[in-house]
């Protein structure tokens, strides 16, 4: 030191004196995330001590470099007011920062229903401290058509292994290019997974990636080679779960099971699984669960059929024992909801989302049974807690259109606010602003951003167009109930099994299509209605009057980025519901007399007419005489070029139709020729005879525009009887 003015003494020995306090606090702060994985208590205090370690530097250095001074109880005026001052400041924005955190344990004990129905408690992961994992589709290194649907066939079941391990929550994502997945995952998780794959000499090789989400570096990767595609991904599970630094002792808290124990371990079962077509898996295994409670829950998600939902919910219930326990707990709630069971599918739903509350399966689920009981508050509260623990688009997506339904629009826009601040180079979040706009009547603003829209995203003009006379008719206009109120009521659709309700709730018209969640119409006009979001998804309704002036069925057209979807919803009323259920009790002389009153008061609901048609025919038949009529046409219809064929067969004396990939289907005759079905309205069947031998058979489908049958393309629509 000799040579030196002692102030620079001092300040080597303060830079001295903070280096080894900076040690020490970091050797520290090491020690302290030990012990907190040790004991399972909140990582947030490590976060919590560093910056309290780091807000005092300013303090430190003033006691470091007047040490002396200080020690001898010698302070000055400045060093009163800063000393607290700096404290106070760090104490503030520790509060601010962390108030709201969990600073307690990582874990918490649960009481839950397993697969037996018996109440049961298990140590889980708090929501707040499981780790997002974003997933996306591997990409092929050497493109080959066939082998195509291994891609997504390793996300997808990747996906399902690592649902089984409560530390972390993953998702399945479809963006393909860097840019969109680090747009998609920023918002909610660190980082996320992608990667590659080829296929060489019956040889699998698998590249995966953990990636940075804020920038899509990679952070880690492995690649993994072998003969066997399902043990290949379980690898893939168990070094994803390594790559993101999961403690051990977290790993091995949660039951593990291998791909080929609950999922199949048949290739050609999954890769039929994989691409939707759940019914071709099951016929390739016929214990597949997951593929019978996948195609359950599609049929009562789309209403298309009762027989299948509860076909398929009955057998994922049998084999649910090959299942992870989420799915397990999804499978029983499916069978309650397949039957109409909506108390105990709710309250199993509730126990199970305890313990995986991210589960987007099963708060589908509980959305579409809020829907079912014209719960939008509990619709509200769901979202926002979900929302709250996880910035996951699913989330992002269910906590907006909550927000609308309860009829917050401020508040809905300043989350849209937020986002695009977070996100500013972001042009797909600007657009969710438009339907609060359009709702609260600001012309201008929403003018102004839907041709933004239209400039930026030109390509889904078919979706964002529908807003455009919501617009004009909301400019400055105040709408009154009785303006609401004329909409209301339940409309059965003439394509499904599905019913929209739709309801008032204060100033707002609220839409509850079967199984789905609940969202807000956006008034069009006198007799239109809107609903959706921009560049997502989007449908009008063309409401129809009757003579009397009253809405009796709505023309809708839903319109998607892979194209649209027209039809027709009829409202219901007393007459037609009572008639169904006496239908439905098979007793024909009260059913003819109570569609007579449904046609009476509703003149214009085609499709009455033909089950009336139906009950006449009938009543002149007895059993044997139904039975040999329906003893003709059974057999299997096809046609060379066309691959999926048409299936008719008994079963319990009733004539069933069938056909690969779409729900089965009761017929019933109308005449000896001709068929209609109770689960498609604007679906009839009808056959061509050779002698009293059916040879061909054909569909008709009902255009309500032109009022008139038509055969909807005789490529596919005409088959021939197999002999």
């Amino acid at each position: 030191m000799a040579g030196k003015n002692p102030k620079t003494r001092k300040w080597l020995t303060t830079i001295q004196y903070l280096a080894a306090y900076l040690v020490a606090a970091w050797t520290f702060l090491q020690f302290l995330e030990w012990i907190l994985n040790r004991y399972q208590i909140s990582p947030h205090w490590v976060d919590i001590f560093l910056w309290f370690f780091v807000g005092i530097i300013p303090s430190l250095l003033i006691y470091l470099y007047h040490q002396e001074r200080i020690n001898k109880r010698i302070i000055k005026l400045r060093e009163k007011i800063i000393f607290p001052t700096n404290v106070i400041l760090v104490i503030i924005g520790l509060y601010i920062g962390f108030g709201t955190t969990d600073l307690g344990a990582t874990t918490k004990e649960i009481a839950f229903v397993d697969s037996f129905g018996e109440m049961t408690q298990t140590t889980i992961t708090k929501e707040e401290f499981r780790t997002e994992i974003p997933i996306y589709n591997f990409q092929q290194v050497n493109e080959n058509k066939e082998l195509k649907w291994i891609g997504e066939g390793i996300s997808e079941l990747l996906y399902y292994d690592l649902s089984q391990d409560k530390n972390i929550a993953p998702s399945l994502n479809y963006a393909r290019s860097t840019a969109d997945k680090v747009l998609e995952s920023s918002v909610a998780a660190s980082v996320y997974v992608d990667g590659t794959y080829d296929i060489v000499d019956d040889e699998y090789t698998i590249e995966v990636n953990v990636r940075d989400s804020k920038n899509g570096n990679i952070k880690s990767s492995e690649t993994f080679s072998g003969v066997d595609l399902l043990d290949l991904v379980d690898e893939v599970s168990v070094y994803v779960r390594q790559a993101i630094a999961l403690p051990e002792d977290n790993r091995l808290q949660y039951l593990d099971l291998s791909i080929k124990e609950f999922v199949s371990t048949s290739i050609p079962a999954i890769k039929e699984f994989v691409y939707s077509n759940y019914e071709n898996a099951i016929d390739l295994d016929s214990t597949f669960a997951l593929a019978y409670l996948k195609s359950s829950r599609r049929n009562i998600r789309f209403s298309r059929g009762k027989i299948d939902e509860q076909a398929h919910a009955d057998k994922a219930y049998r084999y649910r024992e090959r299942l992870p326990y989420d799915l397990r707990m999804e499978a029983m709630a499916n069978k309650y909801l397949a039957y109409d069971e909506f108390d105990k599918a709710k309250e199993l739903v509730e126990m199970q989302l305890e313990i995986s509350p991210q589960n987007q399966s099963l708060n589908n689920i509980l959305y579409g049974i809020y829907g079912e009981t014209k719960d939008a508050q509990g619709f509200f509260n769901t979202a926002l807690e979900r929302f709250s623990a996880s910035k996951s688009f699913y989330n992002i997506e269910n906590i907006a259109d909550a927000t609308l339904v309860i009829g917050d629009y401020e508040e809905y826009l300043k989350m849209v606010n937020l986002y695009i601040s977070l996100n500013p180079g972001n042009n797909f979040i600007f657009p969710f602003s438009l339907p609060p706009l359009i709702l609260k009547g600001d012309e201008q603003a929403a003018r102004s951003t839907y041709e933004k829209i239209r400039l930026v995203h030109p390509n889904q003009d078919t979706i964002n167009k529908v807003f455009e006379p919501a617009i004009d008719f909301m400019a400055d206009r105040k709408i009154d109930q009785d303006y609401l109120q004329a909409f209301t009521g339940v409309y059965r659709s003439h394509q499904s099994e599905a019913t929209v309700d739709l309801w008032v709730e204060e100033d707002r018209l609220l839409n509850y299509y079967s199984n789905q969640k609940i969202r807000i119409m956006i008034p069009a006009g006198a007799n239109q209605m809107v609903i959706g979001e921009p560049n997502q998804y989007s449908a009008s309704y063309d409401f129809k009057r009757d003579a009397q002036g009253e809405f009796y069925a709505a023309k809708v057209e839903e319109h998607y980025q892979n194209g649209r979807v027209p039809y027709w919803i009829w409202k219901l009323d007393d007459t037609i519901t009572t008639a169904e259920e006496v239908l439905q009790q098979g007793d024909y002389e009260k059913a003819e007399a109570a569609f007579k009153a449904a046609i009476k008061a509703n003149p214009n609901h085609y499709y009455l007419r033909y089950v009336l048609q139906h009950i006449a025919y009938v009543k002149e038949k007895d059993s044997t005489q139904l039975l040999e009529q329906y003893q003709k046409v059974v057999g299997t219809y096809s046609k060379e070029g066309v691959e999926n064929t048409r299936k008719l067969f008994l079963k319990d004396g009733k004539l069933m139709y069938k056909r690969q990939g779409i729900a089965s289907k009761q017929l019933f005759p109308i005449s000896e020729t001709r068929y209609l079905n109770l689960s498609s309205y604007r679906l009839h069947f009808e056959f061509e005879f050779e002698g009293d031998e059916a040879v061909a058979s054909f569909s008709w489908l009902y255009d309500p525009d032109k009022q008139e049958w038509e055969n909807y393309g005789a490529e596919l629509n005409y088959l021939f009887k197999e002999q």
